[in-house]
């Protein structure tokens, strides 16, 4: 332990045990060490735990003057005695969602899914690949308390909602907004695209650059904005491109603006039929995709506004832990830290 700026160090002698009858050999345990065969104190390990979510490991063990991976061992060893068990009976309202982490790996191994208590905003479990396969160790944890469960959100996979009906058949799935006018976005980017495949080059120069104006909120432009996105309606070919933009403005009306499941039915309901009639393919597909998920998009009112925006909020802070501590070799080291993750505002490695 550093006392002032002087480092104390202990000399113990550990003495050597040997089984007589089977010769197996262990060492003495050291009480005031942190963990088995641990060279630090168990005041220091609580020290590095309690300043990893504000210092880098590497920081730590400069300041400490130990090695990176003692301070690493020490966090760890932590964590896993911190998240050990988990209280599932609370429980009430879950959000589900995928993040694509691990690119060198192997397609069903390369996305984590994390399952979180969206009122407490904890992590209740942390799992490698996506889809149904990935929470069935979430299934046994809470299976004895899953008749408590109210609402799942997710996104549109069609993985996550036929897991959802068939585990948790009384909750109610809630098909996130985000991802409602993501898949909207991504329908505006592919006409997008394919406007600009089709125009000659002197239009092409016109639309280019524009991308973010037919992306963004109507109502967010800048008055730079506006004229561009005027001028790109006058153009001939752009008028897929438009109705695709506008269809995308008017789906937000619907959630800005309808209040209760009785207001957003009707209206939801005419956007997907108006898309049906429309003879734009990026209409048609979004429609098709809608009417498929229309329950679970319209729980969004009948749940009072329950959405899993936190935990799309979450996956951002997880990104950021992954970029500052430059990629994790370590998958169970990383589980620990996104669990520890859920319990803080800020985290850094």
């Amino acid at each position: 332990m550093p006392y002032g700026k002087c480092q104390v160090r202990f000399v113990v002698p550990v003495r050597k045990v040997i089984c007589r009858d089977c010769k197996a050999v262990t060492y003495e345990r050291v009480a005031f060490a942190a963990y088995k065969n641990a060279r630090i104190t168990r005041l220091l390990a609580k020290k590095l735990l309690a300043r990893a979510a504000d210092v880098s490991m590497k920081s730590l063990a400069e300041e400490y003057r130990i090695s990176w991976r003692t301070v690493r061992d020490a966090i760890e060893d932590g964590l896993r005695k911190r998240y050990r068990r988990r209280d599932y009976s609370k429980v009430r309202n879950i959000g589900v969602d995928e993040l694509y982490v691990f690119r060198h790996e192997r397609p069903s191994r390369r996305f984590i899914t994390t399952v979180r208590d969206q009122d407490a905003g904890t992590v209740l479990d942390v799992a490698r690949g996506k889809g149904a396969v990935a929470l069935k160790r979430f299934e046994r944890k809470i299976a004895p308390y899953k008749e408590n469960i109210k609402t799942v959100s997710m996104d549109m996979a069609s993985s996550y909602t036929s897991w959802a009906a068939g585990f948790l058949p009384e909750a109610t799935i809630v098909i996130d907004r985000f991802h409602v006018m993501k898949a909207l976005n991504d329908r505006v980017d592919k006409a997008r695209r394919k406007v600009m495949a089709m125009v000659d080059e002197k239009t092409a120069k016109k639309i280019k650059g524009n991308r973010y104006v037919f992306l963004k909120n109507r109502d967010k432009l800048t008055p730079k904005e506006e004229r561009k996105l005027e001028r790109a309606g006058k153009i001939k070919e752009c008028s897929t491109l438009m109705e695709v933009h506008l269809f995308k403005e008017r789906m937000r009306s619907i959630y800005t603006n309808a209040k209760t499941y009785a207001d957003a039915a009707p209206l939801f309901d005419e956007w997907i039929s108006d898309a049906e009639a429309s003879e734009v393919p990026e209409l048609k597909s979004a429609a098709k995709t809608f009417r498929r998920n229309r329950d679970g998009i319209l729980a969004y009112w009948s749940t009072g506004g329950m959405s899993n925006s936190a935990t799309e909020g979450f996956n951002r802070k997880t990104r950021g832990l992954l970029e500052t501590a430059y990629g994790f070799h370590d998958y169970k080291f990383l589980r620990l830290r996104i669990f520890d993750l859920g319990e803080k505002k800020s985290i850094k490695d």
